[in-house]
């Protein structure tokens, strides 16, 4: 496309699911005030799947008219190659191959043929314009594949951004205070986004992350942005006051699937426990589920379709969360996501039982957004009746509790993002100052 030789251009890699898009919609959106042209690249069927899905992420993909094209890689025998290549790569790097004058020979010539293959693959309305100064974006962990490295070898004038794929926190220390430079190098290339500063210590492989020439920069969530979230909120507020004027009582449940963090019998029990928790407090309810991405199967498919109460949903959680009386959360960072619409969350979870990624206190285990203070806590479905039950005499209202000032933090960070892509996009020449 001739538009290349004389537009501004983002182009975006989604290798894994909708949250990649999600977390980075609101500077695409201003890069699309500023005139630039889009381009979303996905790598995996999985991917654009899920994109399909997420209503939101659709809904700003269909309503940008002509500035968004959609371009989609995605095949089985691609997604072979570029798990095996990501793999070997691991494999070559962890081993110290290089070391060994034959192996490492071999295996020059080995990635030589994987590049020619995912090269091969891009658009040539992107590759025949790669000495053209891009922006592109894809989601942190492509820092450690090759992939990005033949990209940047290829279009080594464009600009890069690295960013998470939730607004998930890493940091465990919520008191600790940490070290940033407020100097911030706008000249290099290639640039980390994270939410804290804290964040980069823990994901700090102390290798690719490490790089100098990487400059981390801690722009909260974008998302959470009272610019972004204007609208939503006003959305949750005007549903909520219509309490006393309807006669059902709406629900959200944010689950999580068996797999790496809760066994199949867990799941199976905390999805009937939860079911039977809201019907003998909320007798006359609707009940919407959001699966996680990679909730597949799910016990909720059987429960959903023995109880029309209950309906399997698939809009982002913001959007859910504007038309909810509460929500009831199996552990995950949507609780943010509500609790800045102003909507109450129960956190139904033990993170003693189940503590992969828990967060370790006095000898036992809780949870970040309990750590947070922006959850109510329920560790078994006793707890969790009781949640309900204090919910239901308060009408639904979100519980005057004190928040850790770490959240504060990070909602004051996520309020300036654009002001650190403006100073980039200035210092790159893409828009005037």
């Amino acid at each position: 496309m001739s538009y290349l030789k004389k537009d501004k251009v983002a182009v975006v890699f989604i290798s894994g699911s909708a949250g990649e898009l999600d977390w980075i919609l609101p500077i695409l959106d201003y890069l699309l005030q500023k005139t630039f042209k889009i381009k979303i690249i996905f790598l995996s069927r999985h991917a654009l799947k899920s994109v399909e899905e997420n209503d939101m992420c659709n809904e700003f993909i269909n309503s940008k008219n002509n500035k968004i094209d959609i371009i989609s890689l995605g095949s089985y025998f691609f997604e072979k190659i570029e798990r095996i290549g990501y793999l070997t790569y691991r494999g070559f790097l962890k081993l110290e191959l290089s070391k060994i004058p034959l192996i490492n020979f071999l295996f020059k010539f080995y990635f030589s043929f994987l590049k020619f293959l995912f090269i091969r693959k891009l658009p040539t309305e992107i590759t025949e314009f790669k000495n053209s100064k891009f922006l592109f974006f894809a989601e942190f962990p492509a820092l450690r594949r090759p992939r990005d490295k033949w990209i940047k070898e290829m279009f080594n004038r464009s600009i890069f951004f690295y960013s998470p794929h939730s607004p998930h926190i890493y940091v465990e220390d919520l008191d600790r205070q940490y070290k940033e430079s407020f100097k911030k190098d706008f000249e290099k290339n290639s640039f980390l986004l994270l939410g804290h500063p804290g964040d980069f210590e823990i994901i700090n492989d102390g290798k690719e992350f490490a790089s100098e020439g990487l400059e981390k920069l801690f722009i909260g969530h974008p998302k959470y942005s009272n610019n972004w979230l204007r609208n939503l909120k006003k959305e949750s507020r005007l549903f909520r006051e219509t309490y006393k004027t309807r006669n059902k009582t709406t629900i959200l449940v944010l689950s999580r699937g068996y797999g790496s963090y809760l066994d199949e019998s867990s799941h199976i029990h905390m999805v009937d426990k939860a079911i039977e928790a809201i019907e003998e407090q909320v007798p006359n309810y609707s009940l919407l589920v959001k699966k996680h991405p990679r909730e597949i199967p799910s016990h909720w498919d059987k429960v959903s379709k023995e109880n029309k109460a209950i309906e399997i949903v698939n809009e982002h959680i913001l959007q859910l969360a504007t038309k909810v009386d509460f929500v009831i959360s199996f552990w995950g960072s949507g609780s943010m996501d509500c609790y800045m619409l102003g909507v109450p969350v129960i956190e139904y979870w033990d993170p003693v039982k189940h503590h992969k990624q828990q967060v370790q206190v006095n000898g036992t285990y809780t949870t970040i957004y309990r750590k947070l203070g922006i959850v109510l806590e329920a560790s078994d479905e006793l707890e969790l009746g009781e949640q309900i039950s204090r919910l239901k005499s308060n009408q639904y209202t979100l519980p005057e509790k004190k928040v850790h000032p770490y959240f504060g933090q990070l909602i004051t960070r996520s309020n300036q993002w654009n002001e650190t892509v403006k100073k980039i996009l200035i210092s790159k020449d893409f828009i005037l100052d």
